[in-house]
């Protein structure tokens, strides 16, 4: 290019918009086109379509992920794509080879149960391996979790999980939900352990209900996982009082998996940490119902120190405050729940949920957009 054509095309870029509009580019920029200083989170409904808030596990559920099981369940049986390469159902994590039209079905029930409530349920991508093997991707609620608003993606600790990741993500891109966040390097976080107590308190704890803590790499990146959640919501919201409870083993209490309302949870006390509990009581006036004996039941908890721990009914999914969604089975705890005040809708999912399957009908739904929780009881 010679001397003369590039200040030609250099008159050609400065002058074009003066000579269109008055103004040079430049002068539009500064006039007109200030940079805007907003919160992501006041943007959302205008960027993202819907307030995309589900940092409390009380507050009346809009949106619901869920898993369909799919062919990987045809899987069960063979060798297992991942070390040590074992055919068992150990291997698989499962107690039979079940049917998988009994596992659709239960599926369709729990849609069915959503969907009478006003819930609108979003059905995640299916595994897209080949072949496929996520047979627990079901338990929707561990792969991704609410951050002060949008999701984070998780890292699960162990094969079968692994690569649950990019479905999820697919999903809540296409659904038009924010991803706020991923588990990155070698941390691990598993939704089960994050529990927003209401939306200015979360617990996350570590390694539970794993006790692999004889690896100190394994131990930190744990640990990892679970730090960059809470730098996350940190950031978000500097105001939340984030825990992370050490967990190491042994079930410390996880309330946010026993609400049925604002600071209220099924449990016996005695079976939280009593540092935790007395954080949860005295920081939010924590109420703790403690079932009578005749609706509860012993667990091992596999700590010799510990060794039975009083289990309450299970409280399942809080559609909203005092009404939960729990699975078909238990007529006791049921009667007993009503005469306390609460709603319950029953659910038959027998496929789903233990004692046939690994985890609780909570574990199944991954909360993207809940209304805010009541500020009164």
């Amino acid at each position: 290019m010679s001397e003369g054509e590039f200040q030609a095309e250099i008159d050609y870029d400065k002058d074009y918009f003066k000579e269109k509009t008055g103004l040079s580019l430049r002068e539009q920029y500064h006039r007109l086109h200030p940079q805007v200083l907003s919160c992501f989170e006041d943007d959302m409904v205008k960027v993202w379509g819907r307030k995309w808030k589900a940092n409390t596990n009380v507050g009346k559920l809009r949106v619901v992920l869920l898993h369909r099981p799919g062919p990987e369940f045809l899987q069960v049986g063979n060798p297992t794509p991942w070390p040590p390469h074992e055919d068992s159902l150990i291997a698989w994590r499962m107690s039979e080879k079940m049917e998988l039209d009994e596992l659709v079905e239960s599926h369709e029930n729990l849609v069915d149960a959503y969907k009478a409530e006003g819930v609108e349920v979003v059905v995640r991508k299916p595994d897209p391996n080949d072949p496929p093997y996520q047979v627990k991707a079901i338990y929707a609620d561990d792969v991704c979790h609410p951050a002060v608003y949008g999701q984070v993606i998780l890292r699960m600790y162990d094969h079968i999980r692994r690569g649950e990741e990019l479905p999820t993500y697919q999903t809540l891109a296409e659904l038009g939900c924010p991803v706020v966040g991923m588990i990155m390097d070698k941390g691990m976080a598993e939704g089960g352990s994050i529990g927003w107590l209401d939306e200015k308190h979360l617990i996350i704890a570590v390694h539970f209900p794993r006790a692999n803590t004889k690896e100190p790499e394994v131990m930190r990146a744990n640990e990892s996982g679970h730090m960059q959640f809470a730098r996350i919501v940190k950031l978000q919201d500097p105001e939340v009082d984030v825990r992370i409870c050490p967990g190491y083993g042994t079930s410390l209490g996880t309330s946010h998996y026993s609400l049925i309302d604002r600071h209220t949870s099924v449990q016996d006390p005695q079976t939280v940490d009593p540092y935790l509990r007395t954080w949860m009581e005295a920081e939010m006036n924590w109420e703790f119902i403690n079932p009578p004996d005749e609706v509860s039941v012993k667990v091992h908890t596999g700590d010799p120190r510990i060794p039975l721990v009083k289990r309450a009914p299970n409280t399942g999914v809080v559609l909203e405050p005092r009404k939960i969604l729990v699975p078909t089975g238990n007529p006791k705890a049921t009667k007993w729940f009503e005469s306390i005040g609460v709603e319950v809708v029953e659910v038959d999912v027998p496929t789903l949920v233990r004692p046939r399957n690994s985890g609780s009908i909570k574990c199944t739904c991954g909360g993207i957009l809940r209304d805010p929780e009541p500020k009164s009881y």
